[in-house]
């Protein structure tokens, strides 16, 4: 009986112990009438870190609504400080989810999201998550005389993360990424143009391009989420010099990065545009709504792979749009020194879109999203 007693009470001291552990328990609203999953929300890390008391040394996990793990990520933006919290929320529509942080030992989550510079290809930097793929050219090419500051789409047809097995099997001569072995492959052509959404400024009606990037910095790299910055040489723009800056980010589950250009150039405003390489003679695989900021491609159709899809999404809207100098443009006036930021990216019609419908449904449907955000509160 004594025995018993003792139990009862360790078991009793042990749920107090328990229950009086420090936790933040975060709500995510859904604004919209449409189910949404696994989409990234944010919160500052200093209201996480306060609440719990956490120091550096300190390990959290986040927990649904079931008490499951969820995969979680510190974001520093390449500082050594950290900045926010990320992860993975799902919501239905019109409804709420709750999700709680406390201190622990998280599982080891797989990542969905990689990149990295890409020397042994002549520098490019190359980045991808669970969706798509992506790379933009570094000097070692340019010093070759092949110059491009567009930005390159990898098609792919698997969730997993490729980029290193198709680079090492193209380089050693076992598979080239040109071809689609059962993954996907690069049939995307970029030239001495913005690729997919890149952006330039304009001078008198002329396209400025600028040169491979200097210089590849990761600021975070995953698990869900990727980010980086792209520094480039001084380059002409009418007969002044403009100096850019490129924060691009990709995010788990999604098809499209965030850009963040910044200009530098002797002067207080400048017109650029985000532009999509296309042919001029192709206007009827063209969609885009100026004002609402978005615009859409279908290339091509290849007879052995299909069909890609290219977008841009400026929530702030574009002043104009139009086909001009070999590229889809979306044009708006820019304040100097300030940042300017959008989405670009692209898909498949072997992994996800059958058509270009389905791309300019997806589009609209992101830009809805990023006006009526998952809201989340600390409760």
């Amino acid at each position: 009986m004594k025995k018993y007693l003792l139990l009862l009470l360790l078991s009793v001291i042990v749920a107090a112990c328990s229950s009086s552990q420090k936790k933040v328990v975060l709500v995510v609203d859904n604004p919209m009438d449409i189910d949404r999953f696994n989409e990234i929300v944010e919160i500052q890390w200093p209201s996480i870190q306060q609440r719990l008391s956490l120091s550096d040394e300190d390990q959290i996990v986040v927990l649904d609504s079931i008490k499951q793990q969820v995969p979680y990520q510190i974001i520093t933006e390449g500082s050594e400080q950290k900045t926010k919290l990320i992860f993975l929320a799902s919501v239905l529509a019109n409804g709420r989810s709750s999700y709680t942080v406390v201190k622990g030992k998280p599982h080891e989550f797989p990542s969905f999201v990689y990149g990295r510079l890409v020397p042994e290809r002549k520098d490019d930097f190359a980045w991808e998550n669970n969706r798509v793929a992506f790379r933009i050219y570094g000097p070692a090419l340019e010093a070759t005389g092949e110059i491009s500051n567009g930005m390159d789409f990898w098609a792919k047809s698997t969730d997993s993360l490729i980029i290193d097995k198709w680079y090492k099997n193209d380089l050693a001569g076992i598979a080239s990424y040109h071809e689609d072995h059962g993954e996907g492959l690069d049939f995307y052509k970029v030239g001495r143009t913005l690729g997919m959404g890149m952006t330039a400024p304009i001078d008198h009606d002329t396209l400025c391009l600028g040169h491979n990037f200097i210089k590849a910095e990761i600021l975070d790299q995953g698990p869900l989420r990727l980010t980086f910055r792209l520094s480039y040489k001084p380059y002409p723009v009418g007969e002044k010099l403009v100096n850019e800056t490129r924060v691009i980010s990709l995010d788990a589950f999604s098809y499209l990065n965030s850009v963040t250009n910044t200009f530098e150039i002797d002067t207080t405003t400048l017109m650029i545009a985000t532009g999509i390489v296309m042919p001029e003679n192709n206007p009827e695989r063209v969609s885009f709504e100026p004002q609402t900021g978005w615009m859409a491609y279908a290339a091509p159709e290849d007879s052995v792979n299909g069909t890609i899809f290219a977008g841009v999404i400026n929530p702030d809207g574009f002043s104009e749009v139009k086909i001009s100098q070999g590229h889809l443009l979306g044009l708006c006036l820019y304040t100097v020194g300030n940042s300017y930021s959008y989405y670009t990216g692209g898909g498949w019609s072997k992994a996800g879109f059958a058509n270009m419908d389905e791309w300019v449904k997806y589009l609209q449907m992101q830009r809805s999203k990023l006006i009526n955000p998952l809201r989340l509160t600390i409760e």
